[in-house]
């Protein structure tokens, strides 16, 4: 399958999408290489990681389960950690260059 060039765009807060061309330069955008298949597990991800960013939400559905809140922390940020991953092995050398020097950083 031929590999197609995709932007991750981190928009305001942590909104992530997956877009065709390169947007606005005011949001973080990593540059992919990705065939459908790729491209489909991307999106999969992204919207996994969008969907269980609402951690504001359990405040009022449950504002004294600090157990359960730690939980959903440490799931959404295996989900992040895995969606990074994903686009380091398809980012481009750019991307792949960008995410070494923010872990070497840290």
């Amino acid at each position: 399958m031929a590999k197609k060039l995709f932007y991750v765009a981190w928009h305001g807060g942590s909104y992530i999408r997956l877009q065709p061309v390169k947007t606005d330069t005011r949001t973080v955008q990593y540059e992919v290489e990705a065939d459908e298949q790729e491209k489909q597990q991307l999106e999969q991800l992204i919207a996994q990681v969008n969907k269980n960013d609402v951690i504001q939400e359990h405040i009022f559905v449950r504002p004294f389960d600090e157990y359960q809140d730690d939980m959903d922390k440490n799931e959404f940020q295996d989900e992040v950690r895995e969606l990074f991953q994903l686009i380091y092995e398809l980012g481009t050398e750019k991307t792949r260059d960008y995410l070494k020097n923010l872990d070497d950083a840290n």
